[in-house]
């Protein structure tokens, strides 16, 4: 299993960031303040399960025995998606409210996922 985590740390990562994102957003029942027509449905624990079950997967993608090169594909752009998402709705409600939200640090790691996904060696699986 350490020799699996070994091979891919930054799927690890990846895996760990999301489900503590999600397990974050799930604790929060009030995180999300803009804008205030969604604040329902974003602070909803539906939203905070996406990141947590997205980060389950990208971690039982890395444990798994065969490493398929499309399911990592489409893991990577569901991530890709997620923090996006999020990135974009913090940075509005920062602009709209003027109440700095991690947008910044939020945009890092949509740029990691990026690279990781750019960079993600196939050889490993079909």
């Amino acid at each position: 299993m350490l020799n699996k985590i070994r091979n891919h740390p930054t799927h690890t990562a990846l895996a760990i960031g999301m489900i503590a994102i999600g397990l974050f957003l799930i604790i929060n029942d009030h995180y999300f303040i803009w804008p205030p027509n969604l604040t329902d449905s974003l602070n909803d624990d539906f939203v905070g399960s996406l990141y947590l079950f997205d980060g389950i997967a990208v971690g039982a993608w890395v444990l798994w025995e065969s490493k398929s090169a499309k399911k990592n594909q489409v893991l990577l752009s569901v991530t890709a998606f997620l923090m996006a998402f999020l990135t974009i709705l913090q940075f509005l409600t920062w602009a709209a409210t003027g109440i700095y939200t991690s947008w910044i640090s939020n945009l890092i790691i949509t740029a990691v996922v990026l690279i990781v996904a750019r960079r993600s060696d196939t050889r490993d699986g079909k």
